[in-house]
């Protein structure tokens, strides 16, 4: 009978350390011994992390556990590492309402707006806390598995936004207004401005206004006239061939009729009863009654026609976001340019930016040409004649100023360029019908409208202008 002999090699118990790519976790995997091979214990574990320098973070329960026999083979976590808690920036609390927030027209379920609500004043009185700040909370460092320190994003801190008569507590963590006026948000400033009010029209017994605070005006203003603000501006009654610009708000509770000798221009929002063969324009948005009619009208957010007729007809109107009225153009075929999808405040400082650096770079190019003649002369400028030594230092000063000039149009123009890029969600809704004759352009993308269209919506897809319905 033949005899069979078994032959056992001994093996040793193997530990493998498996660490987390973030090294915020390491894990083990072990095999167990064979014949008379030494199995693995604690201690063996223990400093087999110790040599991947595993230093912090170890659970040693963990470690026994990833021993035991139903864990041979498998990762076990026994090490982990402290996240970094990052800091929370500072927060500012305005305790009044935005004059956005007041000027805007709240409309019934039939659409129809109370001019008379929507008064834009904001008086402030003295003593008055206008804005809380909520200090920064530093962040807390945290520790990989490794030892190393992890350190928190810190929290950004903000000032309080302290303008024109206001003034701070000695925290520096509320903002309080030293005298009665009018609120004014400028530049993220919070301002107190007194307010000034006019009963009647702005005429000859006016005279032009230009007020660093907020206008009242009970009339009209009339032809020729000139009224600026750096706060808001609200007239009770119309516009005629006039200059109206206000840093903030604009609401003509009459309507707009500025021909080609005047124009409206508001910093914010603009809202009116009517436009009418005029210039207007808004840094956000404008909201109007009755109808836009053969004007040039653009708003860096949206344009609303709100009434029951609601038309735009005629003329140019560029938005940024969005323009909407029940009709678009007429049945007469009236030309009518909409163009959303770019702020064209951008599209207009992109192309004087991209024309002023090209003149910017040419002076500085031979600012440089200059320098390098005189370094290619070999004479120190300390044995320069005192005249052309300061004409020499004048040289290099204004090349470094160009340079740092020319850096800050370089960052202003990557921003414009990524802004511009953003039309995706640009729309033009037309809510009862859009006539031939209109022309809508999302970006760069036209659709000319050839056909009567009703409750329709363009929108921009796959780089075309496509008609859509309502949603």
């Amino acid at each position: 009978m033949d005899e069979t002999t078994i032959i056992t090699e001994d093996v040793n118990g193997t530990v493998k350390v498996n660490l987390q790519k973030d090294k915020m976790k390491a894990y083990l995997e072990t095999t167990p011994s064979c014949g008379n091979g030494i199995p693995c214990s604690l201690e063996v574990a223990k400093s087999v992390l110790l040599e991947k320098g595993i230093v912090f973070g170890i659970d040693e329960q963990q470690i026994i556990e990833a021993l035991l026999e139903k864990n041979w083979g498998k990762e076990v976590l026994v090490a982990q590492g402290k996240p970094a808690v990052d800091g929370k920036d500072a927060i500012i609390e305005y305790k009044f309402v935005s004059s956005k927030d007041k000027l805007l027209p709240k409309a019934d379920e039939e659409g129809n707006i109370d001019f008379r609500e929507m008064g834009l004043v904001n008086n402030i009185t003295k003593g008055t806390i206008l804005a809380l700040r909520t200090p920064p909370v530093v962040g807390e460092s945290g520790m990989d598995v490794l030892g190393h320190e992890l350190v928190p994003r810190a929290g950004k801190d903000f000032a309080l936004p302290k303008g024109k008569n206001t003034v701070g507590n000695d925290e520096g963590t509320v903002l309080i207004a030293m005298i009665d006026g009018q609120i004014s948000v400028i530049d993220r400033k919070v301002s107190v401005l007194p307010v000034i009010q006019l009963n009647g029209d702005v005429d000859f017994s006016s005279g032009n206004i230009d007020f660093i605070g907020s206008v009242l005006i009970r009339g009209n203003i009339n032809s020729g006239f000139i009224v600026k603000a750096q706060g808001d501006i609200e007239v009770g009654g119309f516009v005629e061939s006039a200059e109206v610009t206000a840093g903030g708000n604009i609401l003509i509770k009459g309507g707009i009729k500025s021909g080609a000798k005047g124009f409206v221009k508001a910093g914010e929002n603009l809202t009116a009863r009517f436009i009418e063969n005029s210039l207007a324009e808004a840094g956000q948005d404008i909201v109007v009654k009755e109808g836009i009619m053969h004007s040039n009208v653009r708003a860096g957010g949206s344009i609303k026609v709100t009434d029951k007729k609601a038309i735009i007809v005629g003329g140019i109107i560029q938005a940024a976001q969005m323009v909407e009225a029940k009709v678009l153009g007429s049945h007469l075929g009236a030309r009518t340019i909409v163009e959303v999808g770019v702020n064209p405040y951008y599209r207009e400082e992109y192309q004087n930016l991209i024309k002023t650096r090209t003149e910017r770079k040419k002076t500085a190019e031979n600012l440089n040409s200059n320098m390098q003649a005189f370094q290619r002369s070999g004479i120190s400028p300390q044995n320069l004649p005192e005249n052309k030594r300061l004409a020499l230092l004048k040289i290099l000063d204004e090349f470094k100023k160009i340079k740092e000039e020319l850096a800050t149009y370089d960052e202003r123009i990557i921003f414009l360029e990524e802004e511009l890029n953003r039309i995706k969600s640009a729309r033009v809704r037309a809510l009862e019908v859009a006539y031939p004759g209109v022309r809508i352009s999302i970006g760069s993308a036209m659709y000319i409208i050839n056909d009567i269209c009703k409750y329709a919506q363009f929108i921009l897809d796959e780089g075309e202008v496509r008609l859509t319905s309502l949603t």
